[in-house]
């Protein structure tokens, strides 16, 4: 099979909304730089970690190095996904130019005429925030389009089941 393949470990604890175990990266290529202390996936990139999949033309990962003293050595801190960038999560889907995806404050920002559609609802913003721990997305400046339930009549048939039932 053509293209790279590699496994991030899930140092930190998954949150809520994400199942644990690794982040599975597919790429055309992969470029390490051990002085930089990143890894560079490019082309037909598609990230996986549960229920949430990000696909983009290039992902930059990077990771602590041994004197880090916030980090374990090689523990992930950012993937900052960039080009074509579509995010999706259960019914949840967004597109962005960049988005960076913080793994110790549990959140994706996205920016570059981000938009998000839930079912037949669309926003556009600014900047898109998925708050991966609480299930929320936070907007800057949204335009959004909100289907709403039809309303239903008010002399449907269930309501006249209700107040009068069958006359004997």
């Amino acid at each position: 099979m053509e293209g790279a393949w590699a496994t991030a470990p899930s140092e930190s604890p998954p949150t809520p909304a994400m199942a644990s175990g690794p982040v599975d990266v597919r790429s055309d290529r992969l470029t390490v730089n051990q002085k930089t202390h990143q890894a560079i996936f490019s082309g037909n990139v598609v990230a996986i970690q549960g229920n949430l999949t990000v696909k983009c033309n290039t992902l930059t990962v990077e990771y602590a190095s041994a004197e880090d003293p916030q980090h374990q050595s090689g523990e992930i801190k950012l993937m900052t996904f960039t080009g074509a960038v579509s995010i999706d999560q259960k019914d949840r889907n967004g597109h962005c130019e960049t988005a960076v995806y913080d793994r110790s404050e549990g959140n994706i920002i996205c920016t570059g005429d981000p938009w998000v559609t839930e079912g037949p609802n669309r926003i556009h913003g600014r900047r898109i925030d998925y708050l991966l721990d609480t299930n929320e997305v936070r907007v800057d400046q949204p335009r959004a389009v909100l289907v709403l339930p039809e309303e239903r009549p008010k002399n449907s048939d269930k309501e006249k089941g209700k107040k009068g039932g069958k006359k004997r």
